[in-house]
Formats: structure tokens, C-alpha cells, sequence
């Protein structure tokens, strides 16, 4: 791929020789099942990857600070700072557009003026435990000071922006916050969506057939009569090679009159580096590709869409054969449950214990050391009335 300059990368830029390519993984504050936060380190550049972070108190705002609060603490304990923060999602549970607010100012709060993250904050059902409204998940990255490295946030919009941009070695990597848009039906606001997102894009410097992974949220779907609404709204957005991909029912957006938020993550090869990139697409599935790999010089990126099981399926029955389909596709890309490094669960009427997440994992032999960063979000559906169960992930490896 060829890179287009869309902005003057300029912030953290540092030459270096070659450092030897291997990734050092940590797995920071387990709790269980899942591992508050996970860093992958390749040649001085470490991602951070922090599991969602619930607040507390008497107050939606008062769970908003305290669930910032909570990411900031576990990025102390990867080494890092809110500063680092390149991506964050927003979950909150019982919301109304009238706290949209709170949810702001929280937010504006919470990071420098000068390093806003790309974000995306939609309503969701439940979250785990019914005491719990909001819930915090992000994505920081953070270099040593000789490593090949530059940073850039552009189209800031009061407390977060709408692309951070980050190239190590070849490899450029560009976050794009949530999108949303206007129209009368599902089909006509999918596309201004997804020409809002493709304009980001150009910004910075990629097109939409350089996304690896896409988020898809809609307000109350139905899957029996807004399917095909949504498909042909996205019909030949993404070209020949569609990304990685997870869509789900939510509960609301920032405002009533929103159906449809997208978020994005695109890969492009920085073209002044004799290093090349390569990206696979392994499994098309039509509309979306089921595993996307991302390799430069150094470790490999393994983007998985989300894994379902067989409608109709008790709930059990459904998590068992995501885990299986999570192995398999895995396994595509060269790599094992034991690489992953962050999961989301996505599970229609959710309450607290009814995930099937521990048989699924027993039975598909899933190895109980180090497990991955985690959010689990109680939804409204998935791309069938029956579907009850979805999980998606992305992996490291060495090269």
C-alpha cells in the first residue's frame, strides 16, 4: 500500500538504528477470567490494552470520573499516562441524550488538552453487575525515546479527536472515533456515516479499503427488517477486500435522532521505509473478511471478527462454538487463544451470570494463564433475532 500524506505527522519524532523484532507481552493485574491490562512491546513501542472500567457512586457523573479514574489507574501500572491514550469506547447503561453532558465533561476531565483520544460512546443494555452505568475501555501506546516513532490527533471536537494516528517503522495505524450521521432511513444514514468515516480517513492520509476492522452500532435493531437495510447502505464501501467486522443491536446514541454509529481502525504502509507491510484477508465472508493480519518488520496484528455461534442454540450451546470459531480463525492467521490479547463479549438480554463464558471456555480446552483484556456488554441483538452470543478479539504475535 501507498501511503497519502494527509497531515504533518510531527509529534515523538525519533530515528533510530534497527532494533531485533520480538515481542514481549505482560499481563498486568489478573482478575480472573480476564486480565485488566495487557501490553504487547515490539522494538520500543508498546500498545497498551486496558479492559473496561466501571465506576461507582450515586451519580451518573460520579461513575463517569470514577471510571476514568479507573483506566488511568491501570495505564500507572503499564508504565503509561492518559496522555498515551489513543482510543477509547464509552459504555453506559440507562442512558438518556440529556446526559450526553455529563459524559463530556467527564471525559474533558479526564485527558490533556493536547492529547484527546479518538472515542465513541454509545447506551448500551447492562453492563456486567446491575450496579454498574458506566464502563471504560482503551487503547494507549507509548515509545522509548530512540524508537522509529511518530504520533499525531487530528479534528479535535472538545475532549476527544476524530483520528490519532500512529506510525512505528512502516506501519501506520489510525484510529478513528465514532461516527455518526443524518437521514430518514437506516440505508441513508449508513452512507453519510460511512462517507464521514471515509473522509476521516483521507485526513488522515488512508482510503476505505485500508480499514482492518469496523464497529457497527445500531439503535434498536431488528436483524429480521433492518438487515438488508444496513446492507445496502454499506454495499461496496470497503472495495474488494472488506475488513474484519462486528455489528450489534445497542440500546441509543448521543442523540434520538441517530440509528447508526461506525468506528474504524485502518492500517497503511508508511512508503518512506524500505520496510514493507503486508495485510492478509483470510475467510471472506461476503460483506466482511473474518481474520485481518497486519506485519511490518515486527510483531503481527491478528484483527478477528465477531464470533457467533448457531441461532437458535441455547446461550451455553452458542458461547461454546464462538470460543471454537475464535480458535479456528486464530489458528488461520498463524496463532493460538494464547496471543490474544483483548476480547469484547457481546451477549443480547444479558444479566449477570448468565454467559456461558466459563463452559465455553473448559470446552474448547482455553488456557486459564494469562488471559486477554476483556469488556462484556449486555445488548439489544446481534445479526439474528436468535443469536444470543458474540465475541471478538485481536491477537499479537512474534513475526
Amino acid at each position: 500500500m501507498t501511503i497519502r500524506i494527509g497531515v504533518a505527522l510531527g509529534a515523538l519524532v525519533f530515528a533510530s538504528t534497527p532494533i531485533q523484532a520480538q515481542v514481549e507481552k505482560q499481563f498486568i493485574n489478573p482478575a480472573g477470567g480476564f486480565t485488566q491490562v495487557v501490553t504487547a512491546e515490539d522494538r520500543g513501542v508498546t500498545t497498551i490494552y486496558v479492559s473496561g472500567q466501571v465506576g461507582s457512586g450515586s451519580t451518573l457523573q460520579e461513575h463517569a470520573e470514577s471510571a476514568f479514574a479507573g483506566v488511568a489507574s491501570q495505564l500507572e501500572a503499564a508504565g503509561a499516562t492518559m496522555r498515551d491514550v489513543v482510543k477509547i469506547r464509552i459504555y453506559v447503561t440507562d442512558f438518556h441524550p440529556s446526559e450526553y453532558g455529563v459524559i463530556s465533561e467527564a471525559r474533558l476531565a479526564a485527558f490533556p488538552e493536547d492529547a484527546w483520544p479518538a472515542s465513541t460512546m454509545i447506551g448500551v443494555n447492562a453492563l456486567a453487575a446491575e450496579n454498574f452505568r458506566v464502563e471504560i475501555e482503551a487503547t494507549a501506546v507509548v515509545a522509548e525515546p530512540d524508537a522509529d516513532f511518530e504520533l499525531a490527533r487530528i479534528g479535535p471536537s472538545r475532549g476527544f479527536n476524530q483520528a490519532v494516528i500512529v506510525r512505528h517503522g512502516a506501519v501506520k495505524t489510525i484510529w478513528i472515533a465514532g461516527q455518526v450521521g443524518q437521514g430518514d432511513t437506516l440505508t441513508e444514514q449508513t452512507r453519510v456515516v460511512l462517507d464521514r468515516v471515509s473522509q476521516r480517513l483521507e485526513a488522515a492520509g488512508a482510503t476505505m479499503a485500508d480499514v482492518v476492522k469496523s464497529n457497527t452500532y445500531i439503535v434498536d435493531f431488528d436483524p429480521d427488517t433492518q438487515l438488508q437495510a444496513f446492507a445496502e447502505g454499506r454495499t461496496g464501501a470497503y472495495g474488494d477486500n472488506p475488513p474484519s467486522s462486528t455489528l450489534i443491536g445497542i440500546d441509543r446514541l448521543v442523540n434520538d435522532s441517530m440509528q447508526i454509529e461506525v468506528d474504524a481502525v485502518a492500517v497503511v504502509d508508511e512508503s518512506e521505509h524500505t520496510e514493507r507491510v503486508t495485510t492478509e484477508h483470510l475467510d471472506p465472508a461476503g460483506s466482511f473478511t473474518q481474520v485481518v493480519t497486519v506485519r511490518g518488520a515486527g510483531a503481527k496484528t491478528i484483527y478477528v471478527s465477531g464470533q457467533v455461534g448457531q441461532p437458535g442454540d441455547s446461550l451455553e450451546a452458542q458461547a461454546v462454538q464462538a470460543f471454537a470459531g475464535m480458535k479456528e480463525r486464530l489458528a488461520l492467521a498463524g496463532a493460538a487463544p494464547e496471543d490474544l490479547v483483548k476480547v469484547l463479549y457481546y451477549i443480547p438480554g444479558y444479566t449477570p451470570g448468565n454467559a456461558g463464558i466459563g463452559a465455553a471456555r473448559e470446552a474448547n480446552d482455553w488456557p486459564t494463564d494469562n488471559p486477554p483484556a476483556a469488556t462484556l456488554l449486555g445488548i439489544h441483538s446481534l445479526f439474528s433475532s436468535t443469536a444470543t452470543f458474540e465475541y471478538e478479539g485481536i491477537a499479537v504475535v512474534d513475526p
